[in-house]
């Protein structure tokens, strides 16, 4: 008899916390789709935020690897120069011309 009262306890005790659920909430067919929706869209904007992160790191890398070989290039250049001293650059500008006509003393 004890099982039997225990169970209709049990019953009544879930009975109300759903009507309670239902009162504060809405029903349960309203409740199961935004509850569900919500997750998706967090689920959505952490996987969104992750992917931008992921880009932006990939970016990040990237732009710092370019730099490195732009500078060890620049060195490797500045060495070859370096080791040839005979070599002088040559300029490319035409010197101009001095012209004595017209000037008086």
């Amino acid at each position: 008899m004890r099982e039997r009262d225990q169970a209709l306890l049990e019953s009544v005790r879930t009975h109300r916390e759903r009507l309670g659920a239902a009162i504060a909430f809405g029903s349960m067919g309203a409740r199961r789709p935004v509850a569900s929706l919500t997750r998706r869209i967090i689920g959505g904007m952490v996987i969104a935020a992750i992917a931008c992160a992921a880009c932006v790191g990939v970016s990040f890398v990237g732009s710092i690897l370019a730099a490195n070989a732009a500078a060890a290039e620049e060195a490797q250049q500045l060495q070859e120069e370096q080791q040839t001293p005979g070599t002088e650059p040559q300029d490319t500008q035409p010197t101009p011309a001095v012209t004595t006509e017209g000037t008086e003393p």
